[in-house]
């Protein structure tokens, strides 16, 4: 049996959709864990998917957070008829929130696991491109910007 988590009270705040949070915490003590949670309880709400979206700083780590989410749908896909629950309250947590974001998947036909790309997981950059992208004359740049790997040129 595991043990009992010292910041659960918080963790369970965290999941309230109608208010923001900061999360700081040491690696390893489960930040990506609660953000994915916390996803997941958003998409049991919203319209839409594309309505939600986490930013992240690399490129893998939202790689990564789509892939929790899409794994932990997926867990909740196989095990629906399964009585079995997970051993951990994390876990469990994660379970019951990847249930209700299927059951609103399948009630607005949003095929997630299917399209994955209706997942707005994405890093700094590129939410910044999108948005350059949705308002270019508002963004007075002319052209696309672009994002550089090495910008020491440019001072």
């Amino acid at each position: 049996m595991s043990s009992p988590i010292v910041d659960s009270v918080a963790r369970h705040e965290a999941l309230a959709s109608d208010q923001s949070f900061i999360i700081q915490a040491p690696a390893g003590s489960g930040k990506t864990g609660l953000l994915i949670q916390r996803y997941l309880r958003l998409l049991s709400l919203v319209d839409a998917p594309e309505e939600i979206i986490a930013i992240t700083f690399t490129r893998k780590a939202a790689a990564e957070m789509q892939g929790r989410i899409l794994d932990a749908l997926a867990m909740a896909t196989q095990h629906e008829s399964d009585c079995t629950a997970p051993d951990s309250e994390h876990d469990k947590t994660t379970f019951t929130l990847a249930k209700a974001a299927l059951k609103r998947d399948q009630e607005k036909s949003w095929q997630i696991i299917e399209n994955p790309s209706r997942l707005r997981l994405q890093t700094i950059d590129s939410f910044c491109a999108y948005l350059t992208r949705q308002m270019p004359m508002l963004a007075r740049l002319g052209t696309q910007p672009e994002t550089l790997e090495d910008a020491e040129h440019l001072y």
